[in-house]
């Protein structure tokens, strides 16, 4: 009872600041605003009487609760109403503020704006603005178009666009259509935030270009639109994407930045404590509303106010300001993965770092490897969790990454924000700065792709990643318990656990493969992508493996298949190979045959390297080459080479004719007509319509030729490419005698023939 007491007379602010943070969250799931107010109203007179201090701290403590729940489901009223939500579907004038850095993509410019007018109606709602590909406008334009409010898309795309957007306060998505003109730049206090990241952005690319130019600037300002996806890839896959979100290190090299060049120019300590203030508030204006950005801005403000009042700083407190701001402002971000990460990891810091020192103090081992590593293994184990729920990952090399990478990271901050000081008066410095930036950026980016190499890099296996919790919690048991019971317990569990392994086995059987008695052709549901399993009596063939959120490995290890004789890989993108790597590391494969197209992402090498490390030998898919499983006969109609590194994949992408009997498939992958209609078809039963239902002005001669009885069209539900296309769907419709199958409505689509005649059943019916 004594240390509580003693902690609550140390930490009582702590306390305070932790309510208030949980009243403000629990307003996402409780709307009681208004007795909320009252109870807060309460509890704040009780705490002000004359009771003992640890009863007024208890009220005092329910009364900021209370607030913090009203406050909260003011805000969340405030955030949820939407004048645009009542005209989805309904084009108009639009005059809109970009308020964020756009992303591209092969199909759309998207990013975060406001409208300040729609159809003459003056109004202010934040949206996500999706704009034709082509130029991109600058963050803080002012922009008049044409466009057409719809609804996010949900979570059965494979993922919740609609509950993204609305934990950021928006309920909208601005289609613009045609093209956009600029009108003027913001002003206020978001047009100097743009003036001064513009500033910045220029002094860092000086001395760089390319992508070191691209990293700098996403570290530095913690933007990652401009990385080259396999890049970003490659930073996720090692654990390293966390230096990609600006945190409390590039605070404190500000912070101590400007107070030690205010102590060179002869001022006083309070004037530089002064400037360091005005200099990280400018900088988070530059960043942006991040939450890492957020909680490291007011950790520096406030351990700089301290020192002015002369009052002690204490670092709990500080994190648990920066939650509070966070929170008042948009209490949904408790559920934004930015904020669970940051505040996750910012917490194992704080708890790890003073039992590190003295362990490693006496020991000839250098400080900063000893921080490293046990910082990344704490924040690894602390973050592992909210990755797997967030994305279903876990890097696992995340500590040997953290260590490489580390010791790259001072220099490229502290050179990339000196760039960004000296550029208005020193522009030769600045170059300087800007280059050595960029040689520090070069190393982490070497560190990246090494690590995300390593086989295993990162997992999604459920199993391992439970293996690891086990093993991590029984390590911590084990430790708890006195050292004479260590060993007993040690034996137990060893006979145990197989025990265990045992019986879950018998009660759990693994499913067992039932051959077909002829040909089955599955065209698996994978979402927006392409996964198809031709089935004979000697064994299996899969064409493409989806992407690796659709788990295909798991899909046919649950129809009892454990072996394969071919993987085909129609192209080299991430919804046809995603999936390649565990199904390559789970089943038996034959061989991989696979276009060998240049200048890949991290996905295809991925495949090809873990094709490599298991021994699977990787053939290249060209015309002519045929192979036989039993009386099917599978024959590559294209590509006939590989392609160039500027050509678009599915120009040289594989093109299957599979045959069984008189029954023939064609599987285009995603090439379509302009393809196809070169290569030598002939009449066949089942087409698999191109490119997941994309638009193709040579389909209706391509449907002529090819005389299909079933099309089957693998696409994923409400997709951001609107596949599939009505234009396409029209062409299949008016088909005479052809029916359509799609993955998105029909779920898995089955087909079984004996080589003369086809049965096809599906998971859902047909409408």
């Amino acid at each position: 009872m004594t240390r509580i007491r003693h902690a609550l007379d140390r930490g009582w602010p702590a306390v305070l600041l932790a309510t208030l943070a949980v009243g403000l969250s629990m307003a996402n799931w409780f709307a009681f605003s208004r007795p909320a107010g009252v109870v807060a109203g309460i509890a704040a007179i009780v705490a002000s009487s004359s009771l003992p201090a640890p009863v007024r701290l208890g009220f005092a403590a329910l009364a900021l609760g209370a607030a913090g729940m009203w406050w909260g489901g003011l805000r969340l009223h405030e955030l949820d109403r939407s004048l645009l939500v009542a005209r989805i579907g309904q084009p108009a004038g639009a005059q809109v503020v970009v308020t964020g850095a756009p992303s591209r993509s092969p199909f759309a410019i998207r990013v975060l704006a406001e409208v300040r007018r729609f159809d003459g109606i003056a109004l202010r709602e934040r949206v996500l603005l999706e704009l034709p590909t082509g130029r991109a406008p600058p963050q803080g334009a002012v922009l008049e178009l044409r466009a057409r409010p719809v609804a996010p898309r949900g979570p059965e795309t494979g993922f919740d666009e609609r509950g993204w957007l609305e934990r950021k306060g928006i309920h909208v998505v601005l289609h613009a259509s045609g093209s956009w003109r600029i009108v003027g730049r913001r002003g206020g206090i978001g047009g100097v935030g743009d003036r001064l990241r513009t500033a910045i952005a220029s002094a860092l690319a000086l001395g760089t270009t390319g992508e070191r130019r691209s990293l700098v600037t996403g570290v530095v300002l913690g933007a990652d639109e401009g990385i080259d996806p396999a890049l970003r890839d490659a930073f996720k896959a090692s654990g390293l994407y966390h230096l990609l979100a600006v945190s409390g290190q590039n605070i404190v090299l500000i912070g101590f930045g400007v107070i030690g060049l205010a102590y060179v120019a002869g001022l006083s300590r309070a004037i530089g404590h002064s400037l360091a203030i005005v200099a990280i508030l400018a900088y988070a204006l530059a960043v942006g509303w991040q939450p890492s950005v957020v909680r490291a801005a007011v950790a520096g403000c406030l351990a700089s106010v301290a020192w002015l009042l002369s009052r002690p700083s204490d670092r709990w407190h500080t994190m648990g300001v920066g939650a509070v701001v966070l929170l008042a402002w948009t209490p949904r971000s408790l559920l934004e993965p930015g904020f669970q990460l940051s505040f996750a990891a910012v917490a194992a810091i704080f708890l790890v770092m003073p039992r590190l020192r003295p362990i490693y103090e006496g020991y000839p081992v250098p400080r900063w490897l000893v921080e490293v590593v046990g910082i990344s293994t704490a924040c690894g184990l602390v973050t592992a969790p909210v990755l797997w729920v967030q994305f279903g990952t876990i890097p696992l090399w995340t500590v040997p990454a953290n260590a490489l990478a580390e010791p790259a990271m001072p220099i490229l901050l502290g050179a990339g924000l000196g760039s960004a000081i000296v550029a208005p008066v020193i522009p030769p410095a600045a170059v300087a700065f800007s280059w050595l930036a960029g040689i520090a950026a070069a190393w982490i980016a070497f560190s990246a792709r090494l690590v995300a190499s390593l086989p295993y890099a990162q997992t999604s296996s459920r199993a391992l990643i439970l293996s690891l919790a086990g093993a991590v919690a029984a390590a911590a048991a084990l430790r708890a318990l006195p050292r004479y019971r260590r060993v007993a317990a040690l034996v137990t569990a060893a006979a145990l656990v197989p025990l265990g392994a045992v019986g879950w086995w018998a009660i759990h059987p693994p499913p067992t493969w039932s051959p077909p008695a002829g040909l089955r052709v599955t065209f698996l549901d994978v979402g927006q992508g392409d996964g198809i399993l031709l089935e004979t009596p000697q064994g299996a063939v899969l064409v493409d493996a989806g992407p690796p959120e659709a788990r295909v490995d798991r899909q046919l290890r649950s129809m009892g298949l454990r072996t394969l004789a071919a993987l085909v890989t129609t192209h080299a993108h991430r919804d046809h190979v995603g999936g390649g790597p565990d199904v390559l590391r789970r089943l038996g494969v034959g061989q991989v045959i696979d276009p060998m197209q240049p200048g890949v992402g991290l996905d295809e090498r991925d495949l090809r390297q873990t094709a490599r490390l298991v021994g699977v030998p990787l053939v290249p898919a060209r015309v002519g080459n045929t192979y036989a499983l039993g009386r099917l006969r599978i024959r590559v109609l294209w590509p006939d080479h590989a392609g160039s590194r500027d050509e678009d994949p599915h120009v040289h992408g594989t093109v299957l004719l599979a045959s069984y009997g008189s029954i023939d498939l064609l599987l285009t992958g995603d090439s379509e007509s302009t393809v196809t209609r070169s290569l030598p078809l002939r009449q066949v039963e089942v087409l698999k319509v191109a490119h997941h239902g994309s638009s193709d002005e040579g389909l209706v001669d391509l449907l002529g030729v090819l005389r299909p009885r079933i099309a089957v069209i693998t696409v994923g539900a409400n997709n951001d490419y609107e596949h599939p296309r009505p234009d396409t769907l029209a062409a299949l419709n008016d088909r005479a005698g052809l029916i359509v199958y799609r993955t998105d409505e029909n779920g898995r689509v089955v087909l079984e023939s004996d080589g003369r005649s086809l049965i096809v059943r599906t998971d859902r019916p047909v409408r």
